[in-house]
């Protein structure tokens, strides 16, 4: 099989490309309005950039034209904080990426504890095991769209003590992280294994 691009409609494109791009960590993201209201969303178009200073981006796709939630408030207030999903929350993350108006905050709609963050505005989610409290380092639109490419510089890192190994540091086991397939499907990390890398 093979695909030319400039020769198969989008909504093909979409698909297969949405399958082949696994697995995909999941941002949950809190922002918010600048009306103080808060949003609560997940993306997938996620990764890391830099470590020096942390810098990860955000793929947010727009609906009907026009920035996203999150998209608008990041723009507009420059926080936010990215929590990383883990299986256990799975069912609630899903929950807040529904179309809800701007008004209408998915903390209280999907039944998650608020806590208050450290030196961004955003609320965290108390139920996370990591979260990561940032600001807007750049915003750059790609695409035919275009969508929105968010990069974010991360000013904190919360991680509960319950998911740390012996020397202290994050144990991928514990953290139980969920990945994103195609389509409808999500995935966990079963097993896990050490590869060394020649010098």
């Amino acid at each position: 099989m093979e695909i030319k691009i400039a020769n198969t409609e989008l909504k093909e494109i979409t698909s297969i490309f949405y399958r082949i791009l696994i697995p995909r960590p999941i941002a949950w993201v809190s922002t918010i309005s600048k009306e103080g209201i808060d949003n609560l969303a997940p993306f997938s178009f996620y990764g890391g950039v830099t470590a020096n200073p942390p810098i990860v981006s955000l793929g947010i796709g727009k609906r009907k034209g026009k920035h996203k939630d999150t998209a608008q408030n990041l723009l507009d207030t420059k926080e936010c904080v990215i929590h990383l999903t883990n299986v256990e929350l799975s069912e609630k993350m899903v929950m807040t990426s529904a179309d809800l108006p701007p008004e209408e905050d998915e903390f209280e709609m999907a039944g998650i504890s608020k806590l208050r963050s450290t030196d961004v505005k955003p609320s965290r989610i108390k139920e996370a095991h990591i979260a990561m409290e940032g600001k807007l380092y750049r915003h750059i639109e790609v695409g035919n769209t275009p969508g929105d490419m968010i990069l974010v510089e991360i000013v904190r890192i919360h991680i509960d003590d319950s998911i740390l190994d012996e020397n202290g540091k994050p144990d991928v086991s514990k953290i139980d992280p969920l990945a994103r397939l195609g389509g409808r499907k999500y995935a966990s990390l079963n097993e896990a294994w050490d590869i060394i890398r020649p010098n």
